[in-house]
């Protein structure tokens, strides 16, 4: 298959998952789950800055990239903290999943050339 048919999948099938993932309330709260409880390695019910660059360094790795620096894990901190109680709740990582996965499914039909939603 050539790369130009192979990237046109992946994006039809990401878009495809994440519509699905946002439309259903379960499905999300699933995938919402999943990442807290891999990030909150401590398992007390908050992400703190040093679970973050864990998780973060952690998924880099996986990927074979080098990870953020300590100061722009940060302020990705900082930013995913609403409440600035300095911690992550459960939440707050909600309010951030569903932004960044419609962002990524407007970003899909863009490139598939999709219809936009009303």
């Amino acid at each position: 298959m050539p790369a130009k048919d192979e990237e046109e999948l992946e994006l039809r099938q990401t878009h495809e998952a994440l519509s699905i993932i946002l439309s259903d309330d379960s499905a999300f709260e699933a995938v919402l789950n999943t990442v807290f409880e891999d990030i909150d390695f401590k398992l007390d019910g908050s992400v703190d800055n040093y679970e973050l660059e864990r998780y973060i360094g952690n998924a880099c790795a996986g990927m074979g990239l080098a990870p953020p620096e300590t100061g722009q894990i940060h302020g990705i901190f900082l930013h995913l903290d609403l409440n600035n109680d300095k911690a992550i709740s459960r939440e707050e990582l909600a309010v951030f999943l569903r932004h960044f996965f419609q962002q990524q499914v407007k970003f899909c039909a863009l490139k598939l050339h999709l219809p936009r939603a009303p």
